[in-house]
């Protein structure tokens, strides 16, 4: 009795899905496709941050956790077991509050870089107590 290879069997079990379930895959690929590429820009803005630099390391850290669980929904939904399936409606619409929220969090992190508003304030606000502190020492 001949024995089939696993690719051959995965490429078989891919050949014989439906259309519609290969067209799902490419949407649930697209809508997270967003999410996941702001979470990668906003670590990249927390690589970059130099004030409140624990409290960017902690927004990166949940962002990360975040950006595996989407990468783990992508995986799942192309992957070539079967009777996995998402419903895509409640998946657009957790895509669209996570995207929501990712840029709001890329927008307060940017503030922390070191040429930024918050920065410049911070550093004056810093300046003025080491002025004060000598004054009166």
């Amino acid at each position: 009795m001949a024995t089939k290879s696993l690719a051959a069997i995965l490429s078989q079990n891919k050949q014989t899905q439906n259309p519609t379930t290969i067209e799902q895959e490419k949407r649930i690929k697209e809508v997270l496709s967003y999410p996941i590429l702001l979470s990668d820009r906003v670590d990249e803005v927390v690589k970059e941050a130099e004030s409140f630099k624990f409290e960017c390391l902690e927004v990166g850290k949940k962002v990360g956790n975040l950006c595996q669980m989407l990468r783990a929904s992508v995986s799942l939904s192309t992957s070539t077991t079967v009777g996995i399936s998402f419903y895509d409606c409640p998946l657009r619409r957790i895509a669209s509050e996570v995207s929501k929220n990712l840029e709001k969090s890329l927008a307060l992190l940017k503030k922390c870089k070191r040429r930024s508003v918050l920065y410049l304030h911070h550093q004056q606000i810093k300046n003025e107590v080491w002025k004060i502190s000598q004054k009166y020492a």
